[in-house]
């Protein structure tokens, strides 16, 4: 039998339960032996003590299976799994040779000079440099020790300025850098000192608010609000001021864009090139979406979306003070979307605290996911800026979450990074299809909120219409009072004058409505004049920040199904939570536009 691994507590402490293996661990019988991870149980190889057996075992084995072939079989297949084990770090060595003589040819020969051309290049190699590193040297004697200096570091600035004191102080150094740079920075083409000021305003009056309506302002951790701030502004600066900066992000948006078209390939078949050049919404978005969840499902079988949603689960949580469930949930909310960021974690769900949950939720809102990416962009929305908001919102999210709705509890992920354990898929062909089914389901749920929503609003507004000419309003409609009622929030944001009314309508919709109804309208793909030749580029590039997150209506309906399915018991709690959560994660992707405009 293989061993079981045990509860959710004693996995996500790394200790495991009597007669079972973690990756790297001995014990006394493997001394002198070679040690094996977990994942080749789950690869069908056989039990530690097969693996261990005595050297005249394996050939009283090897003789009884040449008689039945299906068991020869399998003992040449677990000889070929132990051979590749046994060899498994040469080869990536190798590999890793092979890659950086092509990236020094490819230097030397291609003689690139242009930042733009060299950086995604080096950024691409110090990846997989990187990735191949953390293969060889173990990881938690590092992670360690930066952690036992970070709690140092803390320890020591708390016994000098403690209490209130503390942050307060932080707080001023904060304001201070905000200003320095907002006023510091001149006239450019989104505006001068006094629109930047604008947006600064917005920002003290919007953590303000929600201080004000916060659940337990006492208990408020500002250290995760005042550093996520700071890493928001930082990266705001950083794409918005660097060339190197722009040029990543352009280099990340243009691969991505990309590489999301190939699902066009796919659609042609199926539709004919006729369906693809009529520019349909259906033809555009679905296959993308498909095409996206069946890679990001290979990449599960294979390992790299754990790998790399730990190190940046680790990252967030080590910086923000949050949970571990927390850090992975937020991390992975702008690459698989809020319906797939709490299986992560669904280990843990029934455990979470309510300020988790809320946190979680509220960074599924926040951001777009990397399957309707290519939808927005195939409208004419600005791919850097979108993949720009999806990154800073991340520790928006989880700052403003803290103010709402602050720990007062003790979280069981609280100071380390979890994984919940997922079914393993048979090969990656079963892992294509479980995630094009995936896809398809998302899809068909995306249809049918689309077709119902903009129906939906056709006919408040033709009610609206019917009543308004009762009292001598014309053309009375849903994104008029709407735009009313978010006038001061888009005039808070840095939105020039001008521009405030059109803004805040598309702020309606979306929240009202969702966010690709709202894009329709900016760019005019729903057949009315398009807001955007309206606007003026600091209109537009807030508008376009703004809009980037699943913060409406319907996606609280689908939260509290999704959610509630993995965790009954918590069904309750996250119908409570979940409005609360979608105004956060709303407010969170407007607060990134505001840090945006007061940098830009």
């Amino acid at each position: 039998m293989i061993p079981q691994q045990g509860g959710p507590e004693s996995r996500a402490h790394g200790q495991s339960p009597r007669g079972s293996l973690e990756d790297g661990e001995r014990t006394p019988e493997d001394d002198g032996k070679g040690v094996r991870g977990t994942e080749d149980y789950g690869k069908g190889a056989h039990s530690a003590e097969d693996e261990h057996s005595s050297d005249s075992s394996h050939a009283k084995a090897d003789a009884w299976a040449e008689g039945d072939g299906s068991r020869g079989l399998g003992s040449h297949a677990r000889r070929l799994r132990r051979a590749a084990s046994r060899y498994k770090r040469w080869v990536v060595g190798i590999a890793w040779v092979l890659i950086t003589a092509y990236f020094v040819a490819g230097l030397a020969v291609g003689r690139k000079t242009q930042t733009s051309d060299v950086l995604p290049f080096i950024f691409l190699y110090v990846f997989i440099t990187g990735r191949i590193a953390f293969y060889f040297v173990p990881t938690q004697p590092l992670t360690t020790r930066i952690g036992r200096a970070c709690g140092w570091a803390d320890r020591t600035l708390v016994q000098l300025i403690p209490g209130y004191q503390r942050y307060l102080a932080g707080g001023l150094v904060l304001v201070a850098l905000f200003l320095s740079v907002s006023l510091g920075l001149g006239v450019g083409p989104y505006g001068g000192r006094l629109a930047r000021m604008q947006s600064f305003l917005g920002i003290v009056v919007i953590t303000g608010v929600l201080v004000g309506t916060s659940r337990n302002p006492k208990h408020i951790n500002w250290r995760t609000v005042l550093v996520g701030y700071l890493m928001q502004f930082c990266l705001g600066c950083i794409v918005l001021k660097t060339r190197w900066g722009s040029d990543l992000f352009s280099w990340l948006a243009e691969m991505a864009s990309g590489f999301l078209a190939f699902s066009r390939f796919g659609a042609g078949l199926l539709f004919g090139q006729g369906a693809l050049n009529s520019g349909a919404i259906a033809v555009t978005l679905f296959p993308a979406i498909i095409f996206f969840a069946s890679f990001v499902q290979i990449l599960y079988y294979l390992g790299g979306v754990q790998w790399l949603l730990k190190r940046m689960g680790w990252f967030f949580y080590r910086l923000l003070g949050t949970s571990g469930a927390e850090a992975i949930v937020a991390s992975a909310s702008p690459f698989i979307g809020q319906s797939e960021n709490t299986l992560l974690v669904k280990d843990y769900l029934e455990h979470m605290t309510k300020s988790e949950l809320h946190a979680c939720m509220t960074a599924g809102f926040a951001t777009i996911s990397g399957s309707v990416f290519q939808a927005y962009v195939a409208l004419g929305v600005d791919a850097k800026n979108l993949i720009t908001a999806c990154i800073m919102s991340i520790p928006c999210s989880l700052a403003l979450s803290k103010i709402r709705y602050p720990e007062t509890d003790q979280p069981i992920t609280r100071g380390r990074v979890v994984l919940s354990k997922r079914e393993k898929e048979a090969n990656v062909l079963h892992a294509m299809g479980n995630g094009a089914a995936t896809g398809m389901n998302l899809s068909l749920l995306i249809l049918a909120t689309i077709i119902g929503m903009v129906s939906l609003i056709n006919a408040i507004n033709f009610v609206l219409t019917w009543l308004g000419q009762f009292v001598g309003i014309a053309n009375l409609t849903m994104e008029l009072v709407l735009g009313y009622l978010f006038y001061p929030l888009t005039w808070l944001l840095g939105v020039p004058a001008k521009d405030v009314f059109a803004v805040s309508q598309l702020l309606g919709l979306k929240l009202i409505g969702n966010e690709f109804i709202a894009y329709s309208r900016l760019v005019g793909a729903d057949g009315s004049p398009a807001v955007r030749d309206t606007l003026s580029e600091r209109g537009l590039l807030i508008a376009q920040f703004a809009l980037a997150g699943f913060a409406n209506t319907g996606s609280v309906a689908q939260v509290i199904a999704g959610i509630g399915s993995l965790a009954p018991s918590r069904k309750g709690d996250v119908a409570r939570l979940a409005v609360s959560a979608c105004l956060t994660g709303a407010v969170a992707t407007m607060m990134t536009s505001a840090i945006v405009a007061m940098v830009a």
